[in-house]
């Protein structure tokens, strides 16, 4: 009995039509595409938007893979961070807030992790014992408008072009 279904199995699977795996493959990469243009799903690799824990916040505007990208940590009078510059990625961001501070920041679905030790030109951007190392942000908003109009604890714009 086990033998027989065993032979009927593998003729069944003999009788069936060889396919391409990667015709599934494209197919599925167009129907992923279609969707993201349609703005039904979005790209899982764009890292636009506005990102936030307790005071800090940061921003990011442009498309994958370049971006404008803004940070202000603020800890109170005199104990603070605000730096603009670039972003390129598409998963991970490598960040340039210029003079030398330039590192990879880690994305781990929708939080946003610097490194635990920036590299020192990213004091400058400080004030008092302010620091960027350890920043830890989750993205509370997909607009690309929200993060255009974050302000900083300058009460600047941090990603204006």
């Amino acid at each position: 009995m086990i033998r027989g279904a065993v032979l009927l199995v593998a003729l069944l699977a003999a009788c069936s039509p060889a396919r391409d795996p990667g015709e599934d493959d494209a197919a599925g990469r167009a129907l992923e595409a279609a969707a993201r243009d349609a703005g039904i799903v979005r790209d899982l690799a764009d890292a636009t938007g506005v990102y936030a824990a307790g005071e800090d916040r940061l921003c990011v505007t442009g498309a994958a893979p370049r971006y404008r990208i803004g940070v202000s940590v603020d800890f109170g009078e005199g104990q603070r961070c605000i730096a603009r510059g670039t972003a390129q990625g598409r998963g991970d961001l490598l960040v340039d807030l210029g003079q030398g501070c330039t590192f990879t920041a880690k994305r781990n679905g929708e939080q946003l992790l610097f490194p635990v030790r920036t590299p020192a030109a990213c004091a400058r951007s400080c004030q008092g014992r302010a620091t960027l190392d350890t920043l830890a942000l989750d993205r509370l908003s997909e607009a690309s408008g929200e993060a255009t109009r974050l302000r900083g604890a300058d009460g600047k714009l941090l990603c204006a072009d």
